[in-house]
């Protein structure tokens, strides 16, 4: 059975994902989750611990999928390649999750510490990143924006992939590596 935190996550994903973060209130969640607001409160202290605890939650369900499926190689670009593709995987087969990304990066909630300590938790990502840097694979060497972007442009294409599910091929996903890694490979 559900606990009444539980039910408040879940309807607050289900609303934000709707709505935007932004637009929905916490009595909006409350009520929908069948909870007294001061319940919603007794379990998180504002709207954006609430947020934050979604997000801390989805991102640890994406590192322990890459963490399951990851395969350790000396190779930066295939790990680059295995990251793009399981990222991908994760976002198109947890849709309302990656909706959520999607909002969350736009809230004026998401500090950067906040999403810099989620990343910390990718220490295989933060490495292969800091390789390609290190061996000037990329165009560009700046780390952060490095990271930024390729985690950008992983989210747009699985919004296009959820969006398009007939186009959510192996191939196709292959091939939106392809076409990234041709635009910021230092060849």
């Amino acid at each position: 059975m559900q606990t009444k935190k539980e039910k408040i996550l879940e309807t607050a994903m289900k609303l934000f994902v709707e709505n935007g973060i932004q637009s929905t209130a916490t009595a909006s969640i409350a009520k929908e989750a069948g909870v007294a607001t001061g319940t919603l409160f007794h379990h998180f202290k504002s709207k954006e611990d609430l947020v934050h605890e979604l997000y801390n939650s989805i991102f640890y369900s994406l590192l322990s999928y890459q963490k399951e499926h990851f395969h350790e190689t000396n190779d930066t670009y295939e790990r680059l390649r295995q990251i793009w593709r399981l990222y991908k995987e994760w976002g198109t087969s947890h849709v309302e999750y990656a909706h959520f990304l999607e909002r969350y990066s736009f809230f004026y909630y998401a500090s950067e510490s906040v999403i810099d300590e989620t990343y910390e938790h990718f220490e295989y990502c933060e490495k292969t990143f800091e390789e390609a840097v290190a061996k000037n694979l990329m165009k560009i060497n700046d780390l952060e924006y490095i990271r930024n972007h390729y985690i950008w442009n992983i989210r747009m294409n699985i919004i296009y992939f959820i969006n398009q599910p007939e186009q959510c091929t192996p191939e196709n996903i292959e091939k939106t590596f392809t076409i990234y890694w041709t635009g910021i490979a230092n060849v």
